[in-house]
């Protein structure tokens, strides 16, 4: 169900809303999609996610202008902190979710690639009670804030050229943070490997650049990987 959701002085937010079977109530989580944005690909995110008992709302960040421009300005939100008009419009689909009336008012975030890369940003200090990681960079220098993190459940590909160590680092942080976290590297995986979409939903320049990224759909690992974000937000995010 496409609905808007109010944003405040940047007006409604555009977002793709899945919600479970039954009355609720459930806990919220935030989809937070890839570069391509809005994409039939979101939609079954947010679908698996409302089969699994949670109320999931998938924002389309690029709202509002010509698309190439909104890549580079959400992007630039991502690199420069937590303030930007992406993140703003991420948190008013977060606290839609917790004030929504079938909803237990806990609510998580779920991010691929570009969308990973928010997942992460967001998880220390921003009211969420977990975050799902897939794929998402961060700084090295910036990952100190890691300790005041929610829970982290995170995936990454070990055939991801641009991610070569990613895991490994995170792993290391959220230890020695002492934050409640499961982090794995599919060893045959590449980029984005849990994102599948279809050739007439990517652009050229996308496709040219998937080749570098090893970036590919791969059931096996998408399977793992939701199996695992599924009993990692069942500990974190749907206890009352």
């Amino acid at each position: 169900m496409l609905t808007a959701i109010d944003g405040g002085a940047r007006g409604p937010v555009p977002a793709y809303v899945a919600e479970p079977a039954g009355s609720g109530p459930w806990p919220g989580v935030v989809v937070v999609h890839d570069a391509l944005g809005m994409t039939s690909d979101l939609r079954r995110q947010a679908g698996w996610l409302a089969e699994a008992g949670y109320l999931a709302a998938a924002p389309d960040l690029f709202h509002g202008g010509r698309r190439v421009l909104c890549v580079v300005a959400v992007m630039r939100d991502l690199t420069r902190g937590t303030d930007g008009p992406a993140f703003q419009d991420l948190a008013a689909v977060r606290r839609w979710l917790a004030a929504h009336p079938r909803g237990t008012g806990r609510v998580g975030i779920v991010g691929f690639c570009l969308g990973g890369g928010f997942a992460l940003a967001l998880a220390p200090r921003h009211g969420y009670d977990a975050s799902a990681v897939n794929y998402g960079a961060m700084a090295e220098r910036d990952l100190d804030r890691l300790a005041d993190a929610c829970p982290i459940v995170a995936s990454y590909g070990g055939d991801d050229p641009t991610l070569k160590g990613a895991a490994a680092r995170l792993e290391r942080v959220l230890t020695a943070a002492r934050v409640p976290h499961d982090v794995k590297e599919y060893p045959d995986a590449g980029h984005g490997f849990m994102n599948d979409h279809p050739r007439s939903e990517t652009p050229w320049a996308v496709r040219l650049l998937a080749r570098v990224s090893h970036t590919r759909f791969d059931p096996a690992a998408t399977a793992d990987a939701r199996e695992r974000i599924v009993r990692f937000f069942g500990e974190h995010l749907a206890r009352r």
